[in-house]
């Protein structure tokens, strides 16, 4: 399966590979390397309390301090350099770090956001099968969680991990619903919706509380329900609605929060 996302989606390295060349970003790679020797003098100096008095009689909280200073100065010349090249500072995180000095694309996991875990369950369909995520049509209520288009017609799924016996539980199915037949009329073609729960035991409580219209399923058989439904879309269909689709995303960065 692809997951086709617009450039807006699409993870991107913080810091690009020309700047990465520059002396700035040589700084902020020595700022991060003198901050983490202040933070691991900082831990070390606890556990070895008693070596560090009985060699240098010297109280472990007075190395501790220096160390402060140490992780201090690393941290400045982040902040300093980060400004410089377009690093924002919000957010700043391990992983965030990491991605950066490892040359990696900044793509963290978002609360609210289950896109991964449902395209990991079904990335093992061939490349006839496409993934969106956060598609709105025009006249829907809510941005569509993942738009799915394949040989078998086009899907739309809404994952939840809440309980629906809550009574804080919000019900997404007429929302959802409608959004779904927005998306129908934009593409010229049928769309069946999925409500996606965790396990089992969610989804038969779903459907005997809500009496949901729209389908509903759990993650674990959501791939069996695609790879069992008949071929109805010709390659020129597919290619025509999944132009008609991307078109429709209304995407937010990498990093930022996930909003329905």
């Amino acid at each position: 399966m692809r997951f086709v996302k617009n450039d807006i989606q699409t993870p991107k390295q913080l810091v690009p590979e020309e700047k990465r060349k520059s002396f700035f970003f040589m700084v902020m790679v020595v700022g991060v390397s003198i901050f983490v020797v202040g933070t691991a003098a900082f831990i070390a100096a606890f556990f070895f309390r008693d070596m560090i008095q009985a060699r240098w009689d010297m109280f472990y909280r007075d190395v501790q301090t220096y160390a402060i200073y140490v992780a201090a100065v690393g941290a400045i010349l982040y902040i300093i350099t980060a400004l410089v090249l377009g690093v924002s500072l919000r957010s700043t995180t391990y992983y965030k770090v990491q991605t950066i000095m490892k040359n990696e694309v900044f793509d963290p996991p978002r609360k609210g956001d289950f896109t991964k875990a449902l395209f990991a369950r079904l990335r093992d369909l061939d490349d006839d099968w496409a993934f969106f995520a956060e598609v709105r049509p025009e006249g829907s209520p809510i941005k569509i969680p993942q738009v799915i288009v394949g040989p078998a017609g086009v899907f739309t799924t809404y994952p939840s991990n809440e309980n629906p016996e809550r009574k804080r539980f919000a019900d997404p199915n007429p929302a959802f619903e409608k959004a779904s037949q927005a998306l129908g009329k934009a593409v010229g073609q049928s769309v069946l919706p999925i409500v996606v729960f965790s396990s089992p035991k969610l989804v038969a409580l779903y459907k005997d509380l809500k009496k949901p219209k729209t389908r509903a399923a759990h993650i674990q058989e959501i791939s069996s329900l695609f790879e069992r439904r008949k071929r109805i879309l010709s390659e020129k269909q597919r290619q025509e609605i999944e132009t008609v689709v991307l078109g429709l995303i209304d995407g937010t960065p990498p990093g930022e929060k996930f909003a329905k």
